[in-house]
């Protein structure tokens, strides 16, 4: 699986070594986006990132965002424009703040432009610490359509503390054969994943559900 990496440089050089190097993705290309300013210090991490980069193979782009010139995102859209690639995973445990919503705005569009085809995460955690991969598109499900079906499904999923399949929810809740389209799409949103016929849970999904039960308790 061929993953672009997205990177808001701007914390240490060793987190981003070991994002990169924990062997948790197939790296086809790396993309580190700064902001002017404290060249010195971010100097070290980039110049990590290019050897990183010539060790894995992989295509390295740099982009600098300017605070304010909305303009400059942009600049990373038209680098991914250009990829391909079946994963899109924005680092967010590491690099400034101010970028982050930023590169998750390019992010979604990619996702959009490809019709939800590719795969986009976020790896989620505290630096440091351990972190996970989370599909990107599931943390703005609060505002996407969401049907009753669909929310029936998710309240037998995240309601249960037992595993749930596409074949429980055929011979145990009353749905049809259908249902697996529509796991198809929940998963397209990011709010579980289908393994093996197995439906496991995700913490975009899970958030969902408890945000959706406080409404509707």
């Amino acid at each position: 699986m061929d993953d672009c990496v997205v990177i808001p440089i701007g914390v240490t050089g060793e987190t981003v070594a070991g994002i990169l190097g924990g062997g948790t993705f197939q790296i086809k290309c790396i993309v580190a986006v700064t902001v002017p300013g404290f060249r010195e210090e971010k100097e070290s991490i980039l110049q990590g990132v290019e050897m990183l980069s010539q060790m894995l193979g992989a295509e390295l782009y740099q982009v600098t965002v300017v605070p304010r010139d909305a303009s400059t995102i942009t600049r990373v859209y038209e680098v991914l424009r250009g990829m391909k690639f079946r994963r899109l995973v924005i680092v967010g445990v590491t690099g400034s703040r101010y970028l982050l919503p930023l590169l998750i705005a390019v992010a979604l569009k990619v996702w959009r432009d490809r019709g939800g085809d590719v795969e986009v995460l976020l790896l989620h955690g505290v630096e440091g610490e351990d972190y996970t991969l989370e599909p990107l598109v599931g943390f703005v499900a609060p505002a996407m359509r969401i049907s009753g079906v669909q929310q029936r499904v998710l309240s037998i999923v995240y309601g249960s503390r037992e595993p749930v399949s596409g074949k429980d929810l055929i011979e145990k809740h009353g749905f049809t054969r259908s249902v697996y389209y529509v796991l198809a799409d929940l998963e397209r949103k990011g709010l579980l994943r289908v393994r093996r016929g197995r439906i496991e849970k995700t913490l975009p999904g899970e958030i969902y559900y408890l945000l959706a039960r406080e409404e509707n308790p």
